[in-house]
């Protein structure tokens, strides 16, 4: 399995951006893995980068275990907004660029029944925010921890201020409009698109987000829209993401 660190100017971030891609490209042969490879885009929480998603999770040993591709960005505290007034397009770069780059430089599936995206605290809210906007592209969301309602009270109480998610998402009225994940799935829906499957997971002792992973698993209930949970001990660490990353991993694999 090849651990690659690389960087490429990005036209949407208008810089070099440097990414990690696991790839299973020396063990397919052994084990009976196939090229194209079926590919996770993999969003960094708040205050993480790609680095310490590679340091502190077990994605590598899930890579060599099931044989498909990881592809993780940094995500730079951004919560994957575009952000014209500083040329970030974070969203365009997550969704369309960094696809169409590695699918250019590696064997990864262009298939969208091949193509998911997961992410961790503000990542799993990247997730579910791109995958929510962009089910043409991404077939599956794994949301660990995932911050579903950043204006919600206790993560302001964390230590967010209105004044910074603003900054991210212009106004609450905003992005209940364009960027909440269980609004746009309910737009999706009444489009008659295809929805992206969910598995979403939190830890019921974590004190950022679970009351409000657990709102947002019920409004997904009461609107029909289907919603794979699982919840049990645990808090906002990668001793609890590390537990439940099998069972996502799995759920994602699954055809």
């Amino acid at each position: 399995m090849a651990d690659i660190s690389m960087s490429f100017f990005s036209q949407k971030m208008a810089r070099h951006v440097t990414i990690q891609v696991f790839l299973p490209f020396d063990i397919a042969p052994m084990w009976g893995f196939r090229e194209p490879f079926k590919t996770l885009y993999f969003l960094p929480g708040y205050s993480a980068n790609a680095q310490s998603i590679v340091s502190s999770t077990i994605l590598a040993e899930r890579v060599f275990a099931k044989g498909f591709a990881v592809v993780i960005p940094d995500g730079e505290n951004s919560f994957y907004t575009d952000q014209e007034d500083i040329n970030t397009f974070y969203e365009q770069f997550v969704s369309q660029e960094l696809v169409e780059v590695t699918r250019k430089l590696f064997p990864l599936s262009r298939r969208r029944e091949d193509t998911y995206i997961g992410g961790i605290s503000m990542g799993g809210f990247g997730s579910l925010m791109l995958g929510s906007r962009h089910m043409d592209t991404f077939s599956k969301i794994l949301a660990l921890s995932p911050a579903t309602n950043p204006y919600r009270p206790n993560l302001l109480e964390s230590g967010f201020t209105k004044a910074q998610l603003d900054r991210y998402f212009k106004s609450e009225d905003y992005y209940r409009a364009h960027y909440h994940p269980a609004n746009n799935l309910k737009k999706a829906r009444e489009a008659g698109r295809t929805l992206p499957d969910i598995f979403l997971c939190c830890g019921e002792q974590d004190p950022l987000t679970y009351e409000m992973d657990r709102e947002f698993a019920e409004e997904m209930k009461r609107e029909g829209i289907p919603v794979t949970t699982q919840w049990g001990a645990g808090t906002h660490d990668p001793l609890y993401w590390n537990t439940l990353l099998p069972a996502a991993i799995d759920f994602m694999l699954r055809e």
